[in-house]
């Protein structure tokens, strides 16, 4: 999902020398981009006179973009040369416009800008200063050259926007406030402090750990120069490292993205080449130190202001993490952060589990005792309150009462067990459809599963419709069906019951090698594999050349 991220303070930072531009092209420009209805930030209408330079250099550390305007009078003030390094120095992202002058005066090519630069005094900022103009000259810029000042303030005001949007996580239509998780993960984060910090989020599944860190992600990417999400890393990385590897480079170094041989050859470009870049990565559902090791292993590799956040049910990854977010000098780094996210208060509970069973945030008065008594049964877990406020909306109170006395006699702890109760309730091909989806392998296009389940005579909009409104799936934007792994471990569980010793006469293999194993048993190909509807092969081999005869002619039955 596509959309300006409301992150910064500010989206836009106007440096410009007033007597130059400030009249003219800046005020038109300027006026452009509120039209647009983006956030500016205008040195001469939001400070007033007498006030510190450091009240302009927090707005540029608060704005997602900064523009210099190049002109004439730029380099003989100060203050533009000091905005000017603090966008360099905080590695902003950084849309030059040239104004009345050219790349190659600004790099100090001509005199115009070197002369500018003699008549300040202070040596050390001089000497900052040029580096700055050096470093940003080479970016490619707007120039005013022919065109008139309505259709560069549009190109620009259309760049702007192109660049303002990101690649958002989804997040839950029905998302609960999760103020204080979000406050204090802002706190440990600190985006104003120095260095390269890092959280690690844990508790168990189910906790809202990845919708924390998709939240925090959406609100904070356009503070950086790159940014990427992993999701769900335990079970992506089953099939190789490499491929988690190749689509951080892809999002944070994508002129390297192509040159990644092995995992090794991808560490060497991580350790290598991000030195330079405020990058924020989130690793979500981490359960190997290895994942840490080869994705993100050391604090040395990222540039200062870099930021990682990591989420995992197993807390020995924290002592991993700990181990590789060390200092060169091997001492400790003490920018390494823990938050542990457990239940939710009572209150927003209560309104998480109304939004799923009655689709409002309060229960009806009627229903109020009742729906407590369900949250004090089942936990206040969000996975949890979703799935079993889905399953009891619309339902009469006799409804209600019987599945309370059920889920009484089931351990509060055991949420697949009460989770079962929902998968039971569904109808036939729904059901079926579920258990198809908790073995394909993550980031399965619906449309793809589709075809399947057409040649299966289901009528595939139905079920999944069924399963959405249980809140047992999502299909996210990009069309990607998306289960949580609870429910994928419960209908892997269902599957297992139906043979316990002879995985060939379950009715799905959903692990590669197992099913191949099975399926190349030619001598036992039509007692064992008879049962079988569905064996995930999408990982063969590529190129796999196997005796084609192991599939034997179509059953009719």
């Amino acid at each position: 999902m596509d959309s300006v991220i409301p992150g910064a303070e500010y989206q836009v930072f106007l440096s410009f020398r007033g007597p130059d531009t400030r009249q003219g092209f800046a005020d038109c420009l300027y006026h452009y981009m509120i039209d647009a209805g983006l956030r500016v930030f205008r040195d001469n209408e939001e400070i007033r006179q007498g006030e510190k330079i450091e009240e302009i250099l927090r707005a540029i550390d608060n704005s997602a973009i900064c523009m210099p305007i190049f002109s004439q009078g730029y380099a003989s003030s100060k203050w533009c040369l000091r905005e000017l390094a603090e966008m360099v120095e905080k590695k902003k992202k950084i849309m030059p416009i040239f104004y009345d002058v050219t790349p190659d005066d600004v790099k100090l090519k001509t005199p115009l800008y070197r002369d500018a630069l003699q008549r300040h005094e202070d040596k050390n900022e001089k000497t900052q200063w040029e580096n700055a103009l050096e470093k940003v000259a080479k970016i490619k810029g707007s120039k005013l050259e022919d065109i008139g000042y309505g259709e560069l303030c549009k190109l620009i005001v259309k760049e702007v926007l192109a660049n303002l949007k990101v690649k958002n996580r989804v997040v839950t239509n029905n998302l609960v406030e999760m103020d204080e998780s979000i406050e204090n993960m802002l706190a440990y984060l600190d985006i104003q402090a120095p260095g390269v910090r890092c959280v690690v989020v844990h508790g168990i599944g189910g906790s809202g750990k990845t919708t924390l860190a998709k939240t925090l992600f959406n609100q904070l990417s356009t503070r950086f120069e790159a940014c990427s999400f992993l999701a769900d890393i335990r079970e992506s990385s089953k099939h190789e490292l490499k491929h988690l590897q190749k689509k951080l480079i892809r999002d944070l170094l994508p002129k390297d993205s192509g040159t990644i041989s092995d995992t090794d050859g991808g560490l060497n470009i991580l350790q290598e080449r991000l030195h330079n870049k405020k990058v924020l990565i989130v690793l979500d559902d981490v359960d190997k130190r290895e994942q840490i090791e080869r994705l993100a292993g050391s604090s040395s590799w990222f540039s200062p202001g870099s930021r990682i956040i990591v989420t995992t049910r197993d807390t020995r990854v924290l002592v991993a993490e700990q181990e590789h977010m060390k200092e060169g000098n091997g001492k400790k780094s003490e920018e390494l952060w823990t938050l542990e996210m457990g239940e939710m208060n009572f209150e927003r509970a209560l309104q998480l589990f109304s939004r799923h069973a009655f689709k409002m945030d309060y229960p009806p008065s009627d229903f109020l005792n009742l729906s407590k008594d369900v949250i004090s049964v089942i936990g206040r877990l969000p996975l949890a309150l979703e799935i079993t406020g889905s399953y009891l909306c619309g339902k009469p109170k006799e409804a209600w009462e019987d599945n309370r006395n059920m889920m009484v006699r089931i351990p509060q702890k055991n949420i697949q067990k009460m989770l079962m109760i929902s998968s039971e309730a569904l109808d036939f091909r729904a059901k079926q459809i579920f258990l198809d989806i908790a073995c394909l392998p993550t980031k399965t296009q619906i449309k793809t599963a589709n075809y399947m389940w057409e040649s299966c005579g289901f009528r595939p909009e139905m079920g999944t419709k069924e399963l959405i409104l249980a809140s047992i799936i999502k299909v996210r934007d990009d069309g990607e069906l998306w289960m949580h792994d609870y429910l994928k471990d419960l209908g892997k569980e269902i599957i297992c019951i139906e043979n316990f010793m002879d995985s060939g006469m379950r009715s799905r293999l959903w692990d590669h090698e197992e099913a191949l194993g099975i399926l190349k048993r030619k001598e036992e190909f039509r007692a064992s594999i008879s049962k079988v509807k569905m064996a995930i092969l999408a990982f063969l081999p590529f190129g796999f050349q196997g005796d084609q005869s192991i599939y034997g002619e179509p059953s009719n039955s």
